[in-house]
């Protein structure tokens, strides 16, 4: 008996969510950092993309409601 596949989003929902998900270079930015690190602290991040803390937090945010 052939398995079938679950059904897929379609590739252009998947753009779109991305498109909201990365409309800033802050948010393109800490996820940049988390391709080269597997963790960085609160401060790190900060330090590293020049924000403040209510900036970082604000866009982690907004990162962890795409589910990203």
């Amino acid at each position: 008996m052939p398995l079938h596949p679950p059904p897929t989003i379609p590739m252009k929902e998947i753009l779109k969510q991305m498109d909201k998900a990365f409309e800033s270079r802050v948010r393109i930015g800490i996820m940049a950092l988390l391709l080269v690190h597997e963790w960085l602290d609160f401060n790190t991040f900060k330090e590293r993309l020049g924000i403040t803390d209510g900036n970082l937090a604000s866009h982690t945010t907004a990162l962890e409601k795409e589910v990203i």
